[in-house]
């Protein structure tokens, strides 16, 4: 690779060289550059983009060799019991077991693989497919309500638990990670067994070791999203995920200013808000305000609904106040 490098490097300036002369736009006795220069820089500009992309292929193909190699050496590690039993939590029968394999290998396991990058497709893929399907359930959800509906299915804190119940930690293969094992069954224990895990340190791996099985799922299904939702619904126990029922419409989402309109048309005091509460959930943070208008008949207040961010409560307590003016 070096040696393809140098080579690369070399017909870069001597090119370089041939079109400054041509820019020059004349040669040393004041008569325009010959075609023959130009066809010299066209020959080494045609050769340059030949060698970079015969670099490109040697580079690809070494890459899949190493890949190829590797995931066959895992399949010979894993045992056999291991596949069965993801297989048979997942509910669906790997075409390519080595894809399962990498997913539950543990970068401290091996140096050439581990389940990073399947970890970052199953992230991607999960958060696309959880979005969808509440799209399709309830179309009259808004952006932000979607976005609550995504963290509460596939945050890490929930896909820690879903890990946990289904025993997953049990079947990845690592190496001298005592520290994190004992975290790990700590959690998983309380999970079980019912208790608060609430104030527990919610291992990473365990949210991991779910999106590497669904990016592998996902890619031994050839990219079908529709199919790997299929499955994934069940492992995530979606079902258990409420789809709120407060849809808000334009008239509430422009709510404050509207009434902002209101109070300068009738002369009226601008619009105050207060925070009345901001509370820590378990999946993020809930906010209520409350709205005071000045008008000509004294101070005109309401109390909004608890919203998951500030702007959406305010606009819940001046939609509010509008309805009672």
């Amino acid at each position: 690779m070096r040696r393809w490098c140098l080579i690369i490097r070399s017909l870069y300036f001597t090119m370089e060289h041939h079109f400054t002369q041509l820019d020059d736009g004349a040669s040393a006795d004041g008569k325009p550059a010959s075609n023959f220069g130009a066809a010299v820089a066209t020959v080494l500009l045609a050769l340059l983009l030949q060698i970079f992309c015969r670099c490109c292929r040697s580079i690809y193909r070494n890459h899949v060799k190493k890949y190829k190699f590797s995931s066959s050496s895992a399949a010979a590690n894993m045992d056999r019991s291991i596949i069965a039993a993801v297989e048979k939590i997942l509910k669906y029968k790997f075409k390519d077991k080595r894809l399962l394999e990498e997913a539950l290998t543990h970068s401290s396991c091996r140096e050439d693989m581990s389940y990073e990058i399947l970890e970052f497709i199953g992230d991607a893929v999960l958060g696309l497919a959880v979005a969808t399907h509440f799209f399709r359930l309830e179309p009259r959800l808004n952006s932000d309500q979607l976005t609550q509906l995504r963290k509460k299915s596939v945050s890490n804190k929930r896909l820690a638990h879903v890990a946990a119940r289904h025993g997953l930690n049990r079947f990845v293969r690592r190496k001298d990670t005592a520290p994190l094992d004992l975290i790990v069954r700590k959690y998983v224990g309380a999970v079980k067994q019912g208790d608060d895990h609430k104030n527990l340190a919610v291992p990473g791996i365990l949210a991991d070791i779910v999106e590497a099985l669904a990016g592998a799922v996902y890619l031994d299904l050839n990219f079908d999203l529709t199919k790997l939702w299929t499955l994934f619904k069940d492992v995530l126990v979606i079902d258990e995920i409420k789809v709120p029922k407060d849809f808000k419409s334009s008239e509430i989402i422009g709510a404050q200013n509207k009434l902002y309109g209101l109070c300068g048309k009738r002369k009226w005091g601008n619009p105050v808000y207060s925070e009345v509460k901001a509370e820590l959930c378990e999946y993020g943070m809930k906010y209520v305000y409350s709205v005071k208008v000045e008008t000509d008949d004294g101070v005109c207040g309401h109390e909004g609904d608890e919203k998951s961010n500030p702007k959406d409560a305010r606009n819940s307590a001046a939609y509010l106040l509008l309805r009672s003016l």
